[in-house]
């Protein structure tokens, strides 16, 4: 087959209600003819599609699953997540209120009919407490249970159906059998299992769709970051305001001082620098030019500059970063391959075995009524409620708790792999360090004071927007910075090179570059340094430079040696310079540590999904918007404080209010939380393999079954209960306080983070 006869394409799919519904989407994309391979992630709600244009095309391969109630669109920045998952929680809110307050009354009707002795109520009464019950469960059934039977129908028309069909045939078996108790006079009726099973499962799937939501639109906000309009230059010289979107290619646009870049172009006049960090890490700013290639989303400085565009909307390099964000969030695990594999044979297994139990009832006399018992005590027995909320609720505790104390999880698959991770990839800028630049040295003429040189830099670079003017003014005192303010002159900036301030006083102050102050008449001193340096000149001689790099992170370094001594390694990935890179390295006073430098954002991620070959567990901890496609790639992606939206929405981790320093925090939570569904897990299963034998011999009623549902469930909710209210042992978060077990020399060192 020739290469340009194949296409691919990311799809958002809309529909989706649970992986149920992703396998069937996915099994119906398969089956199509041409087709060569089709992924579908229910937890990122996208699906990746490869198929032979010379066989068939796009809009053939999706009609039969459109058909089957889900749409298939190209992935684009239209779907808002976050107010689609708001209307699936208020949905489900609404039908969970609905089935808990009629079950109570189902559960008492039922509960009376099962306590009382035969004796105590006359048939009548027993009639009527069984005919209540049936009252208040129908609406459970019928409106509440909705969702599961849509898409029980839905995945049984794909050949592949899962738990929601295990649920709908367990809540509407007992239903229905309970009626037909009822048609024939009796009070043996069982709504208390259909009102129970629906119910549970409500509440688990609310808890679950509550996590997902959290971290809703990892795309939308990566977009979000250059702004939506554009000024546009007209022939004649006119200017008008309209919708990055609509601007073409060779359309000219004027950027002026602290606004973002809308799109990719050219400069074709002016002189600025521009602060890229947020795109590819780097620290320095670039100074453009004419002829310089400029991207959007990436922050102007002191000057103003035209620019031509090159890439119109959705060609953007910020579009591609989103495209390779999409990709990596559409991927599957193994152990989630696996999970649908398992979940792919469950179902008809359950359904043979309830058909089974029905024929060995009537092969052994029984009267259809008892053999039709006898085969809904299978189906109950092992309706998957337990099951269905023993991840949601751990965790709802676990990772509410965690919450409480700063740090956000926001992905089941990153808590399974926090216990396997053995190799950390980080970023540096805003990450390892502060991301923006301080002052750490400074050299002076005899007869200046440090406080001197830098009160005459602040007085050239006040009111400027330029990252550097803003650290020379933090370094101030207030006193000082009043002292600034009080002074009265006018300033005059030239792009990329400098600023020049004239006193009122006849005073005349340089900052900037030793060229421009070469230029300007200054006598400059020069000596080699690796850091951005400005030099300073009043009234034409010069009086001393400044240093200025991106410093560490409180707490970083002794955060990485406590790691590294419990096992984990660590390399260093970032968009920076090598040289810039080691000179972190080597303030944080590390070793032995590898260093990739001047990765863009797709190579940090390909970077990522190389590390993960043979089964590797691998976490990433970054910042911003180039770190997105990484963060989405790795297995334990980790987003410091004071990350972009797109990082914050990309990552299985958000460290709200804390940096690298709190890496083992969260890495025991994910742990603590992981182990909590690991033993949820086992106790439902193990519930089910004792349960099934039992009630395929017949010893265990519909009623019996649905007490024993209850009691599993109850099991699994104080489990997970313990993450919420019990001593978390490895980690606990007492008057704001962190304290980790991971490293027993914390205390010792003095390593705390308040809240």
């Amino acid at each position: 087959m020739e290469a340009d006869q194949v296409a691919n394409i990311l799809l958002d799919v809309q529909g989706m209600w649970c992986t149920s519904c992703a396998n069937a989407v996915e099994r119906v994309l398969n089956r199509q003819p041409g087709v060569l391979g089709a992924k579908v992630s229910f937890p990122s709600e996208s699906a990746t599609l490869e198929w032979d244009c010379s066989v068939t095309s796009l809009a053939t391969i999706l009609g039969p699953v459109k058909k089957l109630g889900y749409e298939c669109v190209p992935e684009g920045p239209s779907q808002d997540r976050a107010a689609h998952f708001a209307r699936l929680r208020r949905d489900l809110s609404l039908r969970l209120v609905v089935a808990a307050f009629l079950s109570m009354w189902v559960m008492t009707a039922q509960w009376t009919l099962y306590l009382e002795p035969d004796e105590g109520l006359t048939t009548s009464v027993r009639f009527g407490f069984a005919l209540f019950a049936g009252l208040m469960c129908a609406p459970v059934v019928g409106y509440c249970a909705a969702p599961f039977f849509r898409a029980a129908l839905r995945t049984l028309r794909a050949g592949a159906p899962g738990m929601d069909f295990l649920v709908s045939l367990g809540a509407s078996a007992s239903f229905a059998l309970s009626l037909w108790r009822l048609s024939e006079g009796s009070s043996s009726v069982y709504f208390d299992s259909s009102a129970m099973i629906v119910t549970f499962l409500l509440a688990g799937r609310l808890l679950e769709m509550s996590v997902r939501g959290a971290s809703s639109d990892a795309v939308k906000s990566l977009l979000e970051l250059p702004p939506e309009t554009a000024q546009i230059v007209t022939e004649n010289g006119t200017e008008a305001t309209v919708l990055a979107k609509r601007v073409t290619r060779d359309d000219v646009i004027r950027i002026r001082p602290g606004e973002r870049l809308p799109l990719d172009g050219v400069v074709i006049a002016g002189t600025s620098s521009l602060d890229r960090s947020l795109l590819t890490g780097e620290t320095e700013f670039r100074t453009v030019g004419v002829d310089d290639s400029v991207e959007a989303g990436a922050l102007n400085g002191e000057g103003e500059i035209l620019v031509r565009v090159v890439k119109v909307w959705g060609e953007r390099r910020v579009d591609l970063i989103a495209r390779t964000v999409r990709l990596m969030l559409s991927r599957k695990t193994a152990s989630q391959a696996l999970a649908e594999r398992l979940a792919r044979y469950l179902t008809p297994t359950i359904c043979a075995i309830a058909l089974l139990a029905l024929a060995i009832a009537r092969v052994r006399g029984d009267p259809w009524g008892a053999s039709v018992e006898h085969a809904v005590s299978v189906l109950v027995v092992t309706c998957p409620c337990a099951l269905g909320i023993a991840v949601p609720l751990a965790l709802n505790a676990g990772v509410g708790r965690a919450a409480r104390c700063g740090i956000l999880f926001r992905d089941v698959e990153a808590l399974e792999s926090a216990g396997r991770i053995r190799s950390f990839f980080l970023d540096k800028t805003g990450t390892l360090t502060e991301g923006k630049p301080a002052l750490i040295g400074a050299r002076l003429v005899e007869g200046f004071s440090e406080r001197e040189l830098l009160l005459n830099a602040a007085l050239a670079e006040r009111g400027s927007e330029h990252p550097l003017a803003k650290a020379i003014i933090e370094s101030l005192t207030p006193s000082e910075r009043a002292t600034v303010e009080q002074q009265k002159g006018y300033a005059r900036a030239v792009p990329g090179a400098g600023i020049v301030w004239h006193g009122d006083d006849g005073t005349h102050i340089l900052a900037g570059t030793e060229k421009f102050l070469s230029e300007c008449g200054a006598d400059v001193l020069v000596d080699a340094s690796r850091h951005t340096v400005v030099h300073v000149a009043r009234n034409g001689r010069w009086i001393g430079s400044m240093e200025f790099a991106d410093t560490p992170r409180s707490g970083a370094a002794e955060a990485l040696k406590r790691l590294t001594r419990s096992g984990v390694e660590f390399a260093i990935l970032t968009g920076d310079k090598l040289e810039v890179a080691q000179d972190t390295v080597r303030m944080m006073g590390l070793s032995d540590i590898a260093i990739y430098a001047g990765r863009s954002p797709e190579e940090k991620a390909y970077q990522v999904v190389a590390a993960q070959s043979g089964n590797r567990k691998v976490g990433f901890v970054g910042d911003g918007l180039n770190d997105s496609a990484a963060l989405a790639a790795a297995d334990f992606g980790v987003a410091v404080r004071g990350s972009t939206a797109s990082s914050t929405a990309v990552a299985a981790v958000v460290l709200v209010d804390g940096g690298i320093e709190r890496i083992d925090f969260a890495l025991n939570s994910a742990r603590r939380v992981a182990g909590a569904i690991r033993q949820n897990l086992a106790a439902a299963v193990v519930y089910n393999l004792l349960a099934i034998p039992l009630a395929f011999s017949g010893w265990i009623s519909p009623a019996l079954a649905a007490a024993l549902m209850v009691a599993s469930s109850l099991s699994v909710t104080l489990n997970s209960s313990r993450l919420a209210f019990g001593k978390t042992g490895s980690l606990h978060c007492t008057k704001g306080i962190f304290r980790s077990k991971l490293a027993p020399q914390s205390d010792r060192l003095g390593i705390q983070s308040t809240i």
